[in-house]
């Protein structure tokens, strides 16, 4: 009986162990990055952004449904830069490699 709950109990826990080390791997706080449009950094206008045409751009919301920003998607060569995006301006820059 003790077998069955350990075992059960560790494969619920792995997907939560695969999503920990996903996390780990991502560098935010980068304040600018080189993309096709040129140096993109935090402060710059949104048209930068667009001008270098990401893979895949994703609206991001408040808890209640409104809109907060976007994030731009770019799949570089082993990783993915992520771009967030409020009210025009960019607010911060990620890496996560994978």
């Amino acid at each position: 009986m003790t077998r069955t709950i350990l075992l059960l109990a560790t494969i619920l826990l792995l997907p939560l162990q695969a999503g920990t080390s996903l996390a780990s791997s991502a560098q935010c706080g980068l304040s600018s990055v080189r993309l096709a449009a040129g140096l993109v950094r935090v402060g710059d206008g949104e048209r930068r952004v667009i001008e270098s045409g990401p893979d895949r751009t994703v609206r991001l919301e408040t808890p209640e449904g409104g809109a907060a920003g976007y994030r731009h998607d770019f799949y570089l060569s082993g990783q993915t830069v992520q771009i967030y995006v409020r009210a025009g301006v960019i607010t911060r820059v990620c890496r996560v490699r994978g």
